[in-house]
């Protein structure tokens, strides 16, 4: 590989984030991180130079009115541009994955046992909530930062942990962008993320590097103080724009105020086409069992055998089905015996030897289509994991703001899923060849009939992007 202007080749043995019709598959998601004042400091802040000769702590510019009467946006930038080719070694890429899945779970596991989610639907993205906390995480310090370290499985060296977030938001920036071989549209999964500072908030200068080199991202200048509601309004409709509208007004009413003075928000959208479409002719409605024993009428999609990835383990069966390009797949995993057990016995690895243990067999595939929508607050579930001093007025964010004294005010996340039968056509068409050479014999039978737990994993990293429980399917 050439190396960039200025930049050395990556060595030996590193991971390179480089580049190398639609279903109804539909995923919208955003995290929101709002951090507020706890005490206004009565210092003032000095401007020494670091040693790239540039001030510590960074001034935001004079703002400039927005577009369409939002509030007054200016962009804090640092000057450095981000590595568009950041090299991770294949142990670090591990240890993300282990440590990523397992607090995957942990948040899955502390957002179900919250008493307004009990017998619930639940759809998470936590590899979203791990970016945006990674941000912030950059700019904790003393006991605020290693309760983050600890509660959020940030296993790396500082160093290189934040390399290895730049690494899979890029990875994952590229899927898609690969020719499928076919007419259909490729899918769209699409990573963003946005840092709201308050007018006149001096910011430090290193966490501004740490934004624009690993994340790719500056911060917007608004007005919580002079102009809470346009702010908020600027942010949503960020939001709006980015999710094509499914997440809407992820900051309600009240949620920012004239204390706030930073908000964290992450935007996913993600929209595919099954490699392997189900025949529209082919849902019937069927019976599905919920968690209390009773049966309720669903849309039940179903497909002819065929060669998936598939495996059967003490107390589940589960099936992957792949997106067009094969990037990124739906993991569903259907406990065959009482579903609280298995989910409470639920753990990250257990997750990577599911899908380390999936293997091709002919599969007679039925799952029910469905569409849900749901609203979280998870600071509570995040002091659970440990994360305390975070929320609380002790906490430390001086890397962030030295001049301001910060601390978490909520953590809001907003989904949307949608599942159908939609997919792409030529894609099918191959695999129907490879079935005709199965035998019949060996077919297993997979019917999604009761209370199921779903992941969208990326195949080549195995990060699970979002993870899930459907308890009833509902359209």
């Amino acid at each position: 590989m050439t190396p960039a202007p200025g930049r050395e080749a990556a060595p030996a043995g590193t991971l390179s984030a480089a580049p190398a019709g639609m279903n109804k598959t539909l995923v919208s998601f955003v995290f929101g991180l709002l951090a507020t004042t706890a005490c206004s400091s009565s210092s003032s802040r000095s401007t020494s130079s670091n040693s790239q000769g540039r001030p510590d702590s960074v001034p935001p510019p004079a703002v400039e009115p927005g577009e369409q009467g939002e509030a007054p946006i200016g962009v804090v930038r640092s000057a450095q541009q981000r590595n568009m080719d950041p090299q991770l070694a294949p142990a670090d890429l591990e240890t993300l994955t282990k440590s990523q899945a397992n607090l995957a779970v942990d948040l899955y596991h502390a957002v179900r046992k919250r008493p307004e989610n009990a017998d619930q639907p639940l759809f998470l993205s936590p590899h979203s909530v791990s970016i945006a906390l990674a941000m912030t995480y950059g700019g904790a310090r003393g006991a605020t930062a290693s309760e983050m370290k600890r509660a959020l499985h940030f296993e790396l060296p500082d160093e290189r942990l934040h390399t290895a977030f730049g690494y899979l938001d890029l990875a994952l920036a590229n899927r898609g962008k690969r020719p499928t071989g076919t007419d259909a549209q490729p899918f769209r999964l699409e990573v963003t993320s946005s840092v709201w500072g308050q007018a006149g908030t001096s910011f430090e200068a290193p966490f501004l590097d740490n934004l624009a080199v690993n994340y790719g991202a500056g911060l917007n200048v608004v007005d919580f103080v002079g102009a809470t509601e346009r702010s908020r309004s600027a942010i949503n409709g960020w939001v709006e724009e980015k999710t094509e509208r499914r997440i809407k007004n992820i900051l309600p009413q009240g949620s920012v105020n004239q204390d706030t003075r930073l908000v964290l928000v992450n935007a996913v959208y993600f929209k595919a086409a099954w490699a392997t479409k189900f025949a529209r002719e082919a849902t019937a409605e069927a019976s599905f069992t919920k968690l209390d024993g009773s049966k309720v009428p669903v849309a039940m999609m179903s497909a002819p055998a065929e060669p998936r990835a598939y495996v059967k383990g003490t107390g589940y069966e589960a099936v992957e089905l792949p997106y067009v390009g094969d990037e990124l797949s739906m993991l569903v995993i259907a406990p065959t015996g009482p579903f609280a057990d298995f989910e409470a016995s639920l753990t990250g690895e257990r997750v990577l030897d599911v899908l380390a243990g999936l293997a091709r067999r002919d599969v007679q595939l039925s799952l029910p289509k469905l569409k849900l929508e749901s609203t979280f607050a998870l600071k509570a579930p995040l002091q659970s994991l440990g994360m305390k001093e975070a929320f609380e007025q002790s906490a430390d964010f001086s890397g962030i703001s030295a001049a301001d004294k910060l601390r978490v005010d909520d953590v809001l996340h907003k989904t949307f899923l949608q599942v159908d039968e939609e997919g792409t056509e030529a894609a099918a068409s191959t695999a129907v060849t490879v079935v005709t050479t199965s035998a019949p014999v060996d077919v297993v039978t997979m019917k999604v009939d009761r209370p199921f737990l779903v992941a969208i994993v990326d195949r080549a990293t195995k990060t699970l992007v979002f993870v899930g429980r459907v308890l009833e399917p509902k359209l």
